[in-house]
């Protein structure tokens, strides 16, 4: 799998939801935890810092804030009560959840970011793929400076630092077949896996070709 920004984020969190299935991530410039602006009710924390898109293009003289609607809410009285161990399962950066995901096929892993990212944390992804190589996961961050500017391939330092996608897979996507092909991994039987998140457990399960969820009280 491969994505820019939020669409590198789904990528890593569809090789931790179904790991026996996603042999690598091609990644440029995704962060390691949720980004609050998608989850909808950033707005109601703070309607201008969390909106999910703002721009000053429709009106000069007017700055307009755009959130999705959602039933998730931060109304601890609510069933739909955005709870910490909602917030949990959609972290990538998660250590007891990469112990857990590091007992299946290991996905591999290589990104880009860029060192004045000016959205995402660098420090959090380097945690996150240092705890990658701690539990033997074959992973490579590039984190792009000034030097590998090349106006071509890197174009910039601003946030997914132009880099074209087709470019990308075209670079990175041989040798990671090679890799996996050369490592001929095993069917993977025990398609299904459980993260504890406070007080839930998430278990996502494949039958059928179709990934299910199921989320019990502990």
């Amino acid at each position: 799998m491969t994505g820019t920004s939020h669409g590198g984020y789904l990528s890593h969190l569809a090789a931790k939801i179904a790991p026996w299935l996603i042999d690598g991530v091609i990644d440029n410039s995704s962060g390691a935890k949720f980004p609050w602006r998608v989850v909808g009710f950033g707005k109601e924390i703070d309607f201008m810092q969390y909106a999910e898109f703002s721009t000053f293009d429709f009106f000069h003289h007017i700055n307009t804030h755009c959130s999705t609607k959602t039933f998730w809410t931060s109304n601890k009285e609510s069933k739909n009560f955005f709870s910490s161990a909602r917030r949990k399962i959609r972290n990538i950066l998660e250590k007891d959840h990469l112990v857990i995901q590091g007992e299946y096929p290991h996905t591999k892993y290589i990104s880009y970011f860029s060192v004045k990212d000016e959205y995402l944390s660098l420090e959090e992804k380097r945690i996150l793929y240092k705890e990658f190589k701690d539990l033997n996961f074959d992973t490579q961050l590039y984190e792009i400076d000034q030097k590998d500017i090349d106006h071509k391939f890197i174009k910039n330092l601003t946030h997914g630092m132009g880099i074209p996608t087709k470019l990308l897979i075209k670079k990175e996507l041989p040798p990671l077949l090679e890799k996996i092909f050369l490592e001929n991994k095993k069917d993977f039987k025990d398609k299904s896996i459980s993260y504890p998140s406070e007080d839930l457990i998430y278990t996502f399960s494949e039958n059928d070709n179709k990934i299910s969820l199921r989320i019990m009280k502990k």
